[in-house]
């Protein structure tokens, strides 16, 4: 049954051309392998557990980094493409919405994430190569024929390092959640697990991220690409290079603009969870806009209490964050 999954991932149809790809993926489209890669590290790490492939914005994160990976970073990969075409390769099988069926086997191409959510349910692998993806050792033999035939040696040794640091970096955000809804208030928040730098910081955004549901805990905007890019960051409340605490209750979910304002000391957080802003915001001839309309609102925090920022962290940002004059 390997052997016969091993000769599918040695032909999969992509789009050859020397002018849009470049040498180092053989002059060919990389998405669908990057798409094969990306759906086999949520098999291992068990966030997808059935034989059912959904566009979530799990999906989109790890093709995005491995698009990075192998591309330029002014050209943008389309989850979309690959996770259409690879119908035409006899082991994907696109699942339609109720009463989508004809549009779906009508289509030719889907360019556009939001399209094709509207359309499908999502997708499903033959059962014999999910049950091969289940398997460690037959999921990295494929992942290793996937890396060898579709890219260049030089992209070898990175793209099989995105896989250990993705694995590493979910690990990482389920056990930072873990421990933060278990921690009694007494306990120190520091959490000591050994990790890498890039899958320390992927695991604590993830982690963070998730709990607010991708929300900004000072003004509230939600906005997700179709493809599962995010506008919130995971931000630090007391920074790592003081605290070295990955805890998601040192974290909040802050969009760009109240990220640079919580770190500057534009902004804080009470111990009653309200915003307070700066006198700052005011002076110098500053036009804050909306950052001023949010002093005295209770931030957003997430779904989970256990979750919602540490005190003696805010605490410390208005000891020595915040500019109160």
């Amino acid at each position: 049954m390997t052997t016969a999954y091993l000769e599918h991932f040695t032909r999969l149809r992509t789009d050859s051309s020397r002018s849009r790809w470049p040498a180092t993926t053989y002059h060919r489209a990389p998405h669908k392998p990057l798409l094969l890669l990306a759906v086999m590290d949520l098999i291992a790490e068990g966030t997808v557990s059935s034989n059912l492939i959904e566009i979530t914005p799990d999906l989109g994160e790890l093709f995005t980094l491995y698009w990075a990976r192998v591309m330029p970073p002014d050209q943008r990969g389309n989850l979309a493409l690959p996770f259409f075409h690879l119908k035409s390769d006899g082991f994907w099988h696109l699942i339609p919405q109720p009463g989508k069926k004809a549009i779906v086997e009508g289509s030719d191409q889907i360019k556009s994430v939001h399209r094709l959510r509207e359309l499908v349910i999502g997708a499903r692998l033959d059962e014999g190569l999910y049950q091969l993806l289940r398997n460690k050792s037959s999921r990295e033999q494929l992942r290793a024929l996937l890396i060898e035939k579709y890219f260049s040696p030089e992209l070898h040794s990175g793209l099989m390092e995105q896989g250990i640091i993705n694995l590493e970096a979910y690990s990482y955000s389920q056990n930072l959640l873990e421990q933060a809804r278990k921690q009694k208030d007494s306990e120190t928040l520091s959490i000591g697990q050994a990790v890498r730098l890039a899958a320390r910081d992927q695991g604590f955004r993830r982690a963070v991220v998730t709990a607010y549901d991708h929300r900004c805990a000072i003004c509230g905007v939600r906005m997700l690409t179709a493809d599962g890019h995010t506008v919130v960051d995971a931000a630090h409340i007391k920074p790592w290079s003081v605290s070295f605490n990955d805890n998601p209750r040192n974290g909040m979910a802050l969009c760009k603009l109240c990220h640079w304002s919580f770190d500057e000391g534009m902004i804080s957080v009470s111990a009653k969870y309200i915003v307070v802003t700066s006198p700052q915001l005011s002076i110098n001839h500053n036009i804050p806009g909306h950052i001023i309309t949010f002093a005295s609102r209770k931030i957003i925090g997430p779904k989970e209490e256990k979750l919602w920022p540490d005190l003696d962290a805010l605490s410390w940002h208005r000891q020595y964050v915040f500019r109160k004059r």
